[in-house]
């Protein structure tokens, strides 16, 4: 009688459970990773060497446009900016459609 079938099923089965742990150990994320996004606070001595940098490169850029420039990337990854820019949309449909509603209660009280 030959047994070599149930142990080549029982070794595919642990093969794709090891498989699917190596899987998950390399593309999964884990706890011990970093939940903070790249757009961390911005110091002094990073907006000097940027215009130092800029300025080297013939464009230069005052220290201050810089560190606005880097806080405006740190919220956008940090999806701040979006949340600023849908509350302006907000505000401006809600300032169209008051306007418009202005334009046309003169027409109908005539």
């Amino acid at each position: 009688m030959n047994l070599d079938m149930p142990f080549y099923f029982f070794f595919g089965i642990v093969g794709l459970v090891a498989g699917g742990l190596i899987v998950w150990f390399l593309l999964a994320e884990h706890p011990f990773e970093s939940l903070e996004t790249p757009g961390g606070p911005v110091d002094a001595a990073e907006a000097s060497l940027l215009a130092k940098e800029m300025a080297d490169s013939g464009r230069p850029i005052d220290e201050d446009t810089i560190t606005k420039l880097l806080r405006l990337h740190g919220a956008y990854v940090d999806g701040k900016i979006n949340e600023s820019l849908s509350a302006a949309e907000a505000a401006r449909l809600e300032a169209e459609r008051t306007r418009q509603t202005q334009e046309i209660a003169p027409k109908d009280a005539s």
